[in-house]
C-alpha cells in the first residue's frame, strides 16, 4: 500500500493549532513536507512515526479539550484508514492466492480423473494383450495337434498301401498254375492194350486237378483280401488328405485375431490417455509452483507491496498500541509501554492463511499427485507382442515422469515417440508434407474452425472446389486426384500438432465403426488400429480418427 497521509488530519487533511491557553484552531494543512508525509511501505515506518509522535502529544500539558480534538481527528483516521487498509490488503492477497488454489484444485480434479482413465486403459489395453497371448497359445497348440494328427494319418495311408501291394503281389503269384505235361508211358499199343496208360493218366489228372482247386481257392482268398486292403488304403489315404487339408483351427483362429485387433486398436487410447493425465499433471504440478511462489512471497518480510503477512501482523500490532494510546490520552490513562503492550495484546490479528496449509497438503497427497514424482505407474505391467506366442513376453513397468510443460511428460508421448522430427534431422510426414516433400501432394483442405470439408466423394479424388492456395488458406478447397494413383494418405491438422498416415486399403472400402489400421501418427510411430466410419451411401464420410 502506498498511500500518503498528513499526521495532523483524516479524509479532508487539516491541520490542528493548539493554543498556549488550551484553545484549538483547525485550519487547511500546508503543502506537505517530506517531515510531514511518509508512505506506508514499508508500513513500520510509518507507524513509528505515528506513535512517536504522540507520544511527544502526550507529554504536552493539554487541555481536555485539546486532548479530545487530538483523539477524534486521529481515531478516524486510524479506524476508518489504516485498519481497513489493513484488511484490505489482506483481502487482496487472500483473493490472489485463493485463485490460484482453485486453479489448483480445478487441475488436481482434472489430474486425478485423468490418471483412473489412463489407469483403466491401461489394464484394458494389458487384459486384451493378455488374452491375445493365451488365444494364441491355443491356437498354436490346435495347428500343433493338427499337424500330429495329420502324420500320424499320413503314415497309416502309408503303412496301410504298402500292406495292400504286399497282399496284391501274393495273389499275383498265386495265380500262376503251372499246366506242365502229364507224366505218360513212352510207348502203348492199344491193340493189345486198350487202357493202355489210362489209370496213370487219371490218378496224375485227378493229382492235378485237386492242385489246380488249392491254388485257386488260395488265389481267390488272395485277391479278396488285395482288394480289399487296396481299398482300405484308398479310404485311409483319402482320410488323410481331407483331414490334412481341413481347416481344424479356423474358431481358434479367429478368436485369437479378434482380440489381437482389440488389442491394437487399445493401444492408441491408452498411450493417449497416459499422455493427457501426464500434461493434466504438469499443469497441476504448474498451478502448485505457483501457489508456492506467492506463499513466499506472502511469508516473506519488508515488501514494497500488499503481499507480506508479517509486515500486516506487524503494522496491525503497531496500529494497536497507537489505538491505546490515544485512547489512553483521551481518558488519562496509563500511557506506559507496558501498559500500552497489554492493551493492545486485548485485540489479537484477526487474518490468517493457515486454511490454506490444510488445503495444499490434501491436494498433494500421493493420490492427489504430490509433484515430487519422477515416475508413475498404470497398470503395472507392459507386453512386448508379436507373431508369435515365443515373441510375448509380460514385464512389471512404471513410466518416469517429468513435470517440466516444456517437455513431454512421458518419454512415449507426441512426436518424440519413435517418430523422426526435424530436431532429429529428418521430418515427421506432416511436416514433410507441409515443405512439399516426402513424394505428397496436397489435395484437398478446409480453414480453421467448426465447418468440415464439404466434400461428397467420400474421398475417391472427383470432388473440386475453392481455389488451391495451400495448408494456411482460411477457406477450404479441393483438386481432383487418381485414386489409382495413390499408394497412402495423410491427415492432418494445419499446425501438424496431429496427424496419421494410412495405406490406401485401409481408407477405402467400407465400414462402420471397424478398426482399421494406422500405419503411423503423431501418437504412434508404430502401426496399430483405430476405428472408423466409411459407410455406403454416407457422402459425409470417412470419419477418421487417431484413436
Amino acid at each position: 500500500m502506498r498511500t500518503a497521509i498528513v499526521f495532523w488530519g483524516g479524509a479532508a487533511a487539516m491541520q490542528v493549532h493548539v493554543g498556549v491557553d488550551g484553545t484549538v484552531d483547525r485550519a487547511a494543512a500546508p503543502p506537505l513536507s517530506s517531515d510531514h508525509m511518509v508512505l506506508l511501505s514499508p508500513r513500520m515506518q510509518t507507524l513509528s512515526t505515528l506513535q512517536k509522535r504522540a507520544t511527544e502529544l502526550m507529554q504536552l500539558q493539554l487541555s481536555p479539550e485539546a486532548k479530545s480534538v487530538i483523539v477524534d481527528v486521529l481515531l478516524p483516521v486510524v479506524d476508518q484508514e489504516i485498519v481497513p487498509a489493513i484488511a484490505k490488503e489482506f483481502a487482496t492477497a487472500q483473493g490472489e492466492l485463493k485463485s490460484l488454489m482453485d486453479a489448483l484444485e480445478a487441475g488436481t480434479t482434472k489430474a486425478v480423473a485423468s490418471k483412473t482413465t489412463a489407469v483403466a486403459r491401461d489394464v484394458t489395453l494389458v487384459g486384451n494383450q493378455e488374452a491375445w497371448h493365451e488365444l494364441l497359445e491355443a491356437y498354436e497348440k490346435c495347428e500343433a495337434q493338427k499337424d500330429d494328427s495329420c502324420e500320424d494319418r499320413k503314415q497309416q495311408c502309408a503303412d496301410k498301401r504298402a500292406a495292400a501291394e504286399a497282399k496284391c503281389a501274393a495273389a499275383d503269384a498265386a495265380a500262376n498254375i503251372d499246366f506242365t505235361k502229364i507224366c505218360l508211358p513212352e510207348t502203348c499199343n492199344l491193340k493189345t492194350n486198350p487202357t493202355c496208360g489210362s489209370q496213370t493218366v487219371q490218378q496224375e489228372t485227378d493229382g492235378w486237378l485237386a492242385d489246380v482247386r488249392a491254388k485257386m481257392e488260395a488265389f481267390q482268398q488272395l485277391e479278396t483280401e488285395c482288394r480289399e486292403m487296396t481299398d482300405d488304403a484308398t479310404a485311409s489315404c483319402t482320410d488323410a488328405d481331407t483331414h490334412c487339408a481341413a481347416d481344424h483351427c479356423a474358431g481358434e483362429r479367429t478368436a485369437y485375431q479378434q482380440k489381437k485387433d482389440e488389442a491394437i486398436a487399445s493401444e492408441g487410447p491408452a498411450l493417449l490417455a497416459k499422455c493427457e493425465f501426464g500434461r493434466a499433471a504438469q499443469a497441476k504440478c504448474a498451478d502448485l509452483t505457483a501457489v508456492h511462489d506467492l506463499i513466499a512471497k506472502i511469508k516473506a518480510t519488508n515488501r514494497q507491496d500488499a503481499l507480506s503477512e508479517p509486515d500486516r501482523i506487524a503494522e496491525f500490532a503497531a496500529v494497536q498500541r497507537l489505538i491505546c494510546l490515544l485512547k489512553a490520552l483521551h481518558d488519562e490513562g496509563d500511557l506506559s509501554a507496558e501498559a500500552t503492550t497489554v492493551c493492545a495484546g486485548k485485540t489479537p490479528y484477526p487474518h490468517t492463511f493457515d486454511f490454506f496449509d490444510q488445503k495444499i497438503a490434501d491436494l498433494t497427497t500421493v493420490n492427489s499427485i504430490a509433484c515430487t514424482e519422477t515416475k508413475f505407474t498404470f497398470s503395472g505391467y507392459e507386453w512386448t507382442t508379436g507373431a508369435k506366442t515365443a515373441d510375448f513376453a509380460k514385464a512389471q513397468v512404471s513410466h518416469a515422469f517429468t513435470a517440466d510443460p516444456a517437455s513431454e511428460p512421458f518419454v512415449a508421448c507426441g512426436a518424440g515417440a519413435g517418430v523422426s522430427t526435424s530436431a532429429g534431422g529428418t521430418q515427421a510426414p506432416c511436416e514433410a508434407a507441409a515443405a512439399g516433400q516426402g513424394g505428397w501432394q496436397l489435395v484437398r483442405h478446409v480453414g480453421p474452425g467448426n465447418s468440415w470439408h464439404p466434400a461428397t466423394d467420400q474421398l475417391t479424388g472427383s470432388a473440386v472446389y475453392g481455389t488451391p492456395s495451400g495448408p494456411t488458406s482460411s477457406e477450404a478447397w479441393s483438386v481432383k486426384f487418381d485414386l489409382g494413383e495413390v499408394t497412402e494418405f495423410l491427415f492432418s491438422t494445419g499446425d501438424c500438432q496431429k496427424w496419421l498416415v494410412a495405406e490406401k486399403s485401409a481408407v477405402m472400402g467400407f465400414y462402420a465403426d471397424a478398426p482399421r489400421q494406422i500405419e503411423s501418427s503423431s501418437l504412434s510411430a508404430t502401426p496399430y488400429k483405430a476405428k472408423w466410419y466409411r459407410r455406403q451411401g454416407a457422402s459425409e464420410d470417412p470419419w477418421i480418427s487417431i484413436t
